[in-house]
């Protein structure tokens, strides 16, 4: 048989002479209720305190400054001093919650106001969310796989032949005559008659391109000199994302600027000074450096996911719905836009969102849970940004705004609430690193090819797909060109009519 325990003696805490009782009447998961009490006799003093004053600067016709009967006050402001005097009780409750159970609030509480009249006095229930008090564990219980690239001879041979195969060099100055299979030309096009901007376009030109569609774009191009002018007709297939545009035929008017010859490489030093390298050594020892940090970037959300992870099966604990609510309500918006946009392209989506909304709400659970032990975590361990970390994050954002850069910057150093949500994934990939650091790990070697597979699921694009290759295309000098094992080629897209 259990011990029954009483409720807690309510907090009388007196204001002004005033005794206002704060008794918390239930707490459950990370909802705690409040009940605050103020007799009648008291309240009414309240009210007559408020009137009183305002019975002193009150201009009422018939009366002087100050001496109108408080009947007469109270049926003029009677309602005002209600408002006044329960607005002020319930701040006064809301401080001495704060001040005696300092309680870290999710949200803002929840107050009901049962009565306030001068016959029954005063009384309000407040529902205040809080966040879970959290003791972090020992780092140490956490196990996870460490995985360790290991770049063969052979790999870094395969992509310096691949990027070789794939690179198509030019000359720096234009020639005179015509355009030629493999020549680069730069053009502008727009759509016949549409008053649009002309766009700016390179293109290699290709005489066996796979797609079938920009065909028609290489053989107008193909054959022709600059200051020339061309018409080509392009036809949207069916598969195409665009479903305004599908299967219809539109002209688009080529302007020829400049034609740029090929120029014909042999693996050598002479193609690896190309890539700022001053030999063929150097340039596979660039590969090799270039393949390194895309692996090892991938090799760092492989073990992060495997911390965060980790950290949300060992900790249970009691979320605050509001933030969970409003974690949802993000995500969820973000689908709705996405079905919307897709609506309007004529596609149909084939989705069961009641299905859906299960998934989604317990991501958004699982994004409350780590944003708070992310946190707790960098309280506890004094983990935190530098100044200049922060000043790095605020610039690469900046930088997607070229035109905006100085607003951008400026708009975050005065919202510090909109700089914390920034700088928020670059503080918690320092919590994960310090995770890790004290996790126990089993190191695994692991090669280029291998690495896709230990990725599905984790990394966007490694879902279903074994032969996706292992590394990002990477810039390896001030002129953009790439020593990636992978690089793409361009594609002319022309501005189309719904875009």
């Amino acid at each position: 048989m259990g011990v029954q325990v009483p409720p807690p003696a309510p907090i009388n805490f007196i204001w002004n002479s005033m005794t206002l009782s704060v008794q918390k009447v239930r707490e459950q998961d990370a909802v705690i209720d409040f009940k605050a009490t103020l007799d009648s006799s008291e309240y009414e003093t309240e009210l007559n305190s408020w009137l009183s004053k305002k019975s002193e600067t009150a201009r009422i016709d018939g009366f002087r400054p100050g001496k109108a009967p408080l009947t007469v006050i109270k049926k003029l402001y009677g309602d005002d001093a209600s408002r006044s005097v329960v607005n002020t009780l319930i701040d006064r409750v809301l401080r001495t919650i704060d001040k005696e159970h300092q309680i870290r609030v999710a949200g803002h509480p929840s107050v009901t106001v049962e009565k306030a009249d001068a016959a029954e006095g005063f009384e309000c229930s407040i529902t205040v969310e809080c966040l879970p008090k959290i003791e972090l564990k020992d780092f140490s219980s956490i196990s996870c796989e460490q995985l360790v690239i290991d770049i063969s001879k052979k790999e870094i041979d395969e992509a310096v032949e691949n990027l070789f195969s794939r690179y198509k060099g030019h000359e720096k100055d234009p020639k005179d005559g015509k355009a030629a299979w493999g020549d680069k030309v730069k053009f502008s096009i727009k759509e016949q008659n549409v008053k649009s901007e002309s766009q700016e376009q390179d293109l290699v030109l290709e005489e066996n391109i796979e797609e079938e569609l920009w065909r028609p774009l290489h053989q107008g191009l193909e054959g022709k000199s600059a200051g020339d002018k061309v018409e080509v007709v392009i036809t949207y297939p069916e598969d195409f994302h665009q479903a305004t545009v599908v299967s219809k035929s539109f002209t688009y008017e080529l302007e020829i600027h400049s034609v740029y010859a090929r120029i014909e490489f042999k693996l050598d030093d002479t193609f690896a000074k190309e890539f700022e390298c001053e030999n063929l050594d150097a340039l596979h020892a660039k590969m090799k450096s270039t393949l390194e940090t895309d692996q090892n970037h991938l090799i760092g959300l492989f073990h992060k996911r495997q911390i965060l992870d980790a950290l949300n099966d060992q900790y249970q604990m009691p979320l605050p719905k509001s933030s969970i609510d409003f974690e949802f309500e993000q995500i969820w918006k973000r689908l709705q836009d996405e079905i919307a946009a897709a609506k309007e392209r004529g596609e149909k989506e084939d989705i069961d969102l009641e299905e859906v909304e299960v998934e989604y709400r317990q991501i958004a659970e699982r994004r409350v849970k780590l944003g708070l032990l992310v946190s707790e975590i960098a309280k506890v361990h004094s983990i935190s940004l530098s100044k200049e970390e922060i000043q790095r994050e605020v610039m690469i954002e900046a930088m997607k705004y070229k035109s905006q850069f100085n607003e951008v910057v400026d708009y975050y150093i005065k919202n510090p609430r909109m700089m914390e949500k920034l700088i928020a994934p670059a503080l918690e990939d320092k919590v994960v690193e310090f995770v890790l650091e004290k996790a126990k790990k089993k190191e695994t070697k692991i090669t280029v090819k291998e690495l896709p597979a230990k990725l599905k699921g984790i990394v966007p694009g490694y879902e279903d797909d074994d032969e996706v290759e292992a590394s990002d295309e990477k810039k390896a000098s001030k002129e953009g060109k790439s020593v990636s094992a992978k690089p793409q080629a361009k594609k002319a897209s022309p501005k189309v009519k719904g875009e």
